[in-house]
């Protein structure tokens, strides 16, 4: 019996998963029970990821940014993106399938993602960048690029020790533009990061992108904060 080439490929690609599935199978990322099938959550767990409506972001008094969430900021989600505190990558990339999955960038025209950097030491005791390898893998689903635009020129204190009122100010002045921004002009950009609660972070790195001159920007994160 002679398979067709295109045929065979479809073979292998079924021995490769039932293999995949018996050495590696596929468990849920918040508790962590085996599933039939490759998923971020499980269906009892999926039950609990709620989509959230977009919200609007006010820049200034003219400039707003939406921002976009695949859920609010609690369990099943909180677990992923507190998993950057002991560099692990792989709950980035979920978070990233959890922002698809919710289809909250169905039908959003972007032209390049842009990660809320972190300052250089934080990196260099994490290993990565949460944001970044959230944008990177939204990068390959969409098909635009990631531009490194932003830097962060200082170093602050966790967003999360601090109170609601006392993080603008620790953010404040936080970015600086990383290249000449002036080739984006006209374009659609979207910032990327894992949560937002307050919308400080957000605020401040939006704001040194507005110097481009954009068509557009906004935002998408995996979680934000209910107020």
């Amino acid at each position: 019996m002679v398979i067709e080439p295109g045929r065979l490929g479809v073979c292998l690609q079924r021995v490769y998963h039932y293999v995949l599935l018996v050495l590696s199978p596929p468990r849920c990322a918040h508790c962590d029970c085996y599933m039939s099938d490759r998923a971020v959550f499980c269906s009892a767990c999926r039950k609990k990821v709620h989509s959230v409506v977009s919200v609007g972001l006010p820049i200034t008094k003219k400039q707003t940014v939406t921002v976009y969430a695949a859920t609010s900021y609690q369990e099943p989600i909180t677990s992923l993106i507190l998993a950057k505190r002991w560099s692990s990558v792989s709950a980035s990339l979920q978070l990233a399938a959890c922002i698809w999955d919710s289809g909250c960038l169905a039908g959003r025209h972007v032209d390049c993602l842009v990660p809320v950097p972190l300052h250089w030491t934080r990196q260099a005791v994490r290993g990565f960048n949460q944001a970044e390898e959230i944008a990177q893998e939204l990068g390959k689903r969409l098909g635009v690029s990631v531009a490194p635009l932003l830097h962060r020129s200082k170093r602050t204190r966790h967003q999360t020790a601090l109170s609601h009122s006392e993080r603008p100010k620790n953010v404040h002045n936080a970015f600086s533009a990383h290249c000449c921004l002036s080739a984006y002009a006209g374009k659609d950009i979207m910032l990327v990061d894992d949560v937002m609660t307050t919308g400080a972070t957000l605020r401040e790195a939006a704001r040194v992108l507005f110097a481009a001159r954009p068509a557009s920007i906004s935002a998408v994160v995996a979680a934000r904060a209910i107020q």
